[in-house]
């Protein structure tokens, strides 16, 4: 989203006469007295005695909300400077309360069930939040909460700086600010964008409230400007409120600046459409279940690899630049640790304690533990209209392409285009595809159950043949038409001992079966092969892999070239064996037919695929032949002939006959 100039800010409050203010008396509606020498600011002090009536009494002080915001101060007088530095928290509870009280009328009438949502799920929690640090518990029954002299404080303010706010407001409506305008450049409940650790991808955060300190140090006094923010956020199979503060220091040198030139700025009209559409989908993927779809090339950050289902090395939080499919699955990321970023700025560090609080909450809930309560944790399952443009910019999610977990830009998410004629096209007896299709549809039903319970209901195939004959297009294509995952697996991934192959097998089994996605272990002649008493380490990892196979509750493939060299004790282990014989001339055909319609480039009508059907090639070699003739004929920029596809041949041909007389080098 590009930088815009920030909106004009709310009007300011109605004009009032110029600061020469009237001293008050303290009264339940304003319990605090205003002295003053000519109207001048530095000159004017407030205090606030006690106010002992009825009314007082049922409602919340303001004296100790200011005391409470001044850091506990005992001072009687309080001068104006002091409180025009915490009017943005007068400002914030002022507005909280309001909504509060709002909230509580709209759950008396007919309201909507989105404004219920909202006040039930956010501001009911906030508020009891907020007013729990002064000491006030909200009662169980729902009732308008009131701050006696709140409101009016917060006038008196306004009107005693009203020449300053009206010129920051300018400024700001300007598109410029200075470091004293952060007040009201940053007032409560707005929306601001800022930067994330996500390659740039922007935040959008609601204000909870702004403030300037004033402390005093060896070099004088020092005024920072506090500034609280929260977001929503996927914790797992809830939505957490994730809360976070930024300080800001005075800044040296040109006093005003661009307002969109600060880290945090206001969000213009535009982008907060888009921020509410993103929110809308990250709504939809955030929790409930997993889901399988694709992401943009440069959207997905690996996490680590090397562990859980994966074994490549990799840096953590390293940036995917090509596109693959994935599972978003907040629940299981969380309970492996993951959350949706990696960095070290404000919003992450708050992320990642959340979620940790979050986990070991669920762990609590898991075991029954009697102390487990949600105080320090605002979380809830539905997120409110009012709240989705604050949603954070990623997800948890698992990429099939890399095998790692890691997070996904929300922005590069999109559903997967499946290829539906994929298993038709499989070049492959019909009897046997419609076996394929329906033990992999129907093979993990609970029709059928062991004697023993937990051991497998799945479905295990091995197809067994020479190379480039379909064995592992055959799971490709099934899982392509079923519209579910695949989860290829190479036996340089599962390590070299029994220890780390059951460790990082069990993983990928267990993953594949929580997800029913398709696994297939490429080439697993290593692991089953037959045992002998000479090889202690071997015997010990096809031990484990029959063990492993025992109880694998999904869908797996294994596909080999050597199936002679398989231990017996695999044989009752498969559901079904396939074997693939080298492809027929008619079925080589067949194959060229189904490649050369597949391709984006204009081909001639008059390809002969019964003679190209009779050069001894497997499925492989067609594959890179139509890709290599596709190539020739982009560079001639003329439609794919058979010339072209002719030229091909004879250059792979001849290359696959030099490998074959090669002398060893």
């Amino acid at each position: 989203m590009q930088k815009q100039t920030a909106p004009s800010p709310p009007p300011p409050p109605a004009a009032a006469a110029a600061a020469n203010v009237v001293s008050h008396k303290a009264t339940a509606q304003a319990p605090f007295l205003i002295k003053g020498e000519g109207g001048r600011p530095e000159g004017i002090v407030f205090s606030f005695p006690d106010v002992s009536t009825e009314a007082a009494a049922k409602a919340i002080s303001l004296k100790n909300i200011v005391r409470q915001y001044l850091g506990g101060t005992r001072s009687t007088e309080i001068p104006s400077a002091q409180l025009y530095n915490i009017l943005g928290r007068l400002r914030s509870l002022s507005y909280l309360l309001l909504e509060y009280n709002d909230g509580v009328r709209t759950m008396t009438s007919n309201a909507d069930r989105s404004q219920q949502l909202y006040f039930l799920n956010y501001v009911k929690r906030r508020t009891l939040d907020q007013l729990s640090v002064f000491g006030f518990q909200i009662a169980a029954e729902v009732a308008l909460i009131q701050v006696p002299g709140l409101s009016e404080l917060i006038e008196q303010i306004e009107k005693i700086f009203q020449e300053e706010i009206r010129t920051f407001r300018d400024m700001i409506a300007g598109g410029t600010v200075v470091y004293e305008a952060f007040g009201e450049l940053f007032r409560p409940d707005r929306a601001v964008h800022g930067t994330t650790n996500l390659a740039g991808s922007a935040g959008c955060y609601k204000v909870v409230e702004g403030y300037f300190e004033e402390k005093r140090t060896l070099m004088g006094t020092e005024r920072t400007f506090h500034l609280s923010l929260e977001y929503l956020a996927s914790l797992g199979d809830h939505f957490g409120v994730v809360r976070f503060e930024e300080t800001f220091s005075s800044w040296m040198g040109v006093r005003a600046r661009p307002i969109t030139d600060l880290n945090y700025y206001p969000v213009a009209a535009d982008d907060l459409s888009l921020f509410r559409q993103r929110g809308a989908k990250y709504y939809e993927f955030g929790v409930g279940g997993a889901r399988f779809l694709h992401y943009k090339p440069g959207s997905f950050f690996m996490h680590t690899v090397g562990g859980k289902a994966g074994s490549m090395s990799r840096p953590a939080g390293s940036q995917s630049h090509g596109s693959g499919r994935m599972i978003i699955d907040a629940s299981r990321g969380a309970q492996l640790g993951h959350h949706a970023s990696q960095g070290f700025d404000e919003p992450t560090n708050a992320l990642t304690q959340l979620s940790t609080r979050y986990r070991r909450w669920v762990n609590e809930q898991r075991s029954g533990s009697k102390g487990s309560t949600t105080e320090n944790l605002h979380i809830m399952t539905e997120i409110p209209n009012e709240l989705l443009a604050f949603c954070w910019p990623a997800l948890v999610a698992f990429s099939f392409n890399l095998k790692a977990w890691g997070h996904v830009l929300v922005d590069g998410v999109e559903n997967i285009q499946f290829n539906d004629r994929a298993f038709d096209q499989l070049v492959l007896p019909e009897e046997r595809k419609r076996l394929i299709r329906a033990l992999v549809t129907y093979g993990g039903d609970d029709d059928f159950q062991d004697i023993i319970g937990g051991k497998s209901g799945g479905s295990i195939f091995l197809l067994h043949g020479p190379p480039g004959v379909g064995k592992t297009l055959t799971a490709e294509a099934i899982a392509e038409a079923l519209h579910r995952p695949l989860y290829y697996v190479t036996m340089g991934e599962l390590g070299t001992t029994p220890e780390e192959m059951e460790r990082r097998l069990a993983d990928v089994l267990d993953l594949c079966a929580g997800w029913n996605a398709l696994t297939i272990i490429d080439e697993a002649d290593v692991f089953l092969e037959k045992r002998a008493t000479s090889d202690v380490l071997r015997n010990a990892m096809v031990c484990v892999m029959l063990r492993l196979l025992e109880y694998h509750q999904g869908i797996l493939f294994l596909t080999t070239n050597r199936v002679r060299e398989f231990d017996p004790a695999f044989e009752s282990r498969v559901t079904v064996a396939l074997r693939y014989d080298g492809l027929t001339p008619a079925a080589r055909a067949k194959v060229w037919k189904n490649l050369i319609g597949r391709l984006n480039i204009p081909c001639e009508n008059n390809l002969d695929f019964d003679s190209l059907g009779k050069h001894e090639m497997n499925g492989r070699q067609i594959k890179n032949a139509v890709r290599l003739a596709a190539v020739l004929a982009k560079d001639d920029h003329l439609p794919l002939s058979q010339a072209h596809i002719d030229r091909t041949i004879e250059i792979t041909s001849l290359g696959r006959e030099d490998m074959k007389k090669a002398a060893h080098y």
